[in-house]
């Protein structure tokens, strides 16, 4: 019978660090392929549920999670203005951020999925410092 517990003590130890290291949290992603070539960045806070970023202007918020779904919330930018191309790059990002509903992390590649089907590609870039 110990053999039988420490035998399931041992997966589930096992499984629960197997989703940590799959975890998005506290790591920072860049988008591949962006419009304009904007340089668009998507960060998440290592213990609460915020999320950050760059494109020209600095972007926060809170999302949601439940499986392999995700929710963003809201975000609130600065107000720096800079060049057309990259503010359109810009908009057109966050208009799409709250549309996203599913997401897929394939060891350093994470795929945004939005409702009407598009998909944001963002591939690890340094471990966030929030």
């Amino acid at each position: 019978m110990k053999k039988l517990l420490s035998c399931i003590f041992a997966l589930i130890l096992t499984a629960a660090c197997s989703a940590q290291e799959n975890s998005f949290k506290g790591k920072e992603y860049k988008m591949n392929d962006a419009v304009n070539k904007a340089e668009i960045t998507l960060g998440f806070d290592k213990t609460e549920n915020r999320f950050f970023g760059k494109v020209v202007n600095n972007y926060f918020g809170q999302y949601e999670i439940d499986g392999n779904t995700i929710k963003f919330g809201p975000a609130g930018a600065t107000m720096m203005a800079g060049p057309e191309n990259l503010m359109k790059a810009e908009s057109q990002y966050l208009m799409t951020l709250p549309n996203v509903n599913a997401f897929v992390l394939e060891g350093q590649k994470l795929t945004l999925k939005t409702s009407d089907g598009k998909e944001l590609i963002f591939e690890e870039v340094v471990e966030a410092q929030k």
